[in-house]
């Protein structure tokens, strides 16, 4: 049977979440789409959430945090073996000046229900802050254009455990070729085919000294655990060159509550991350 070309990566999306096991084989995988890291923004995000912790911070007051800045403090801030600590000594562990924390971030903070203000300059978490993900996986989208696609996914590599590149497998062998560049780089690449589905070409590299509480990751952990907690799938889908490049054929798995594809401006659905 011959294999079906895809005609769009929106079109790609819905096989490869029907198979995100294939990525995180014995996880709780939720998939996510348009989930913004600190540099870019992936096509799918697959977490397996950290169900405890998620459910104890839905539960109390602490917002969830979607500010790289916020949470670079915060983090910085529960990382201190003192009880409480000056935003001076802050910002030799983060690059924010103390002046700016102490009038910006700490409030907000505060605010968020994750600090508090002891005495005059002197701050505290409220509580020791736990990862909202067990697990993240961020996955590149590609119909021909791997070189884009590599770029993007070494971008998002820092924000996840591990990242992948999936390429349609009718426009893979240039990939492919360039197999030594995935190996290198720690990032995973696999291909699409619309018979027999996901196919591994190269496996990432899983970093194993990297620590848990590393902030590019917990921002993305952060912001898809906002989005899962609101019933969301999808961040802001946006245009590309004024055009809504959603699927050409059946649902658009983004758009859950919205039936069949869409191809004006007008159905564009703006789903915002914060």
């Amino acid at each position: 049977m011959r294999t079906k070309r895809y005609e769009r990566e929106a079109d790609m999306l819905a096989p490869i979440k029907k198979q995100a096991s294939h990525f995180l084989p014995g996880r709780e995988i939720e998939t996510l789409f348009e989930v913004q890291t600190a540099a870019g923004i992936p096509d799918i995000v697959c977490v397996d959430f950290n169900k405890p912790a998620l459910s104890r911070r839905v539960a109390s007051s602490q917002s969830f945090i979607v500010d790289f800045a916020d949470i670079c403090v915060l983090l910085a801030l529960t990382s201190t073996t003192t009880e409480t600590v000056s935003s001076a000594t802050l910002a030799n562990r983060v690059p924010l000046s103390a002046k700016y924390m102490s009038s910006v971030i700490l409030p907000r903070l505060r605010e968020y229900g994750h600090v508090e203000k002891e005495s005059r300059g002197r701050w505290r978490s409220v509580s020791q802050y736990e990862t909202l993900a067990d697990y993240v996986g961020t996955i590149e989208v590609k119909i021909s254009d791997w070189r884009s696609g590599y770029s993007q996914t070494l971008r998002h590599r820092a924000s996840a455990d591990e990242s992948w590149l999936v390429v349609d497998s009718t426009h893979s062998a240039p990939a492919t070729a360039h197999h030594e560049w995935f190996t290198r780089a720690g990032i995973g690449l696999a291909t699409l085919d619309s018979h027999d589905g996901i196919q591994t070409a190269v496996s990432p590299t899983r970093l194993k000294h990297r620590t848990r509480l590393n902030a590019y990751r917990e921002l993305l952990a952060e912001r898809a655990a906002h989005l899962y907690s609101n019933g969301e799938v999808s961040g802001t889908i946006g245009l590309v060159f004024g055009v809504d490049l959603t699927t050409t054929t059946g649902p658009d798995p983004r758009r859950p509550n919205v039936g069949g594809h869409h191809r004006t401006r007008e159905a564009a659905v703006h789903s915002a991350t914060a």
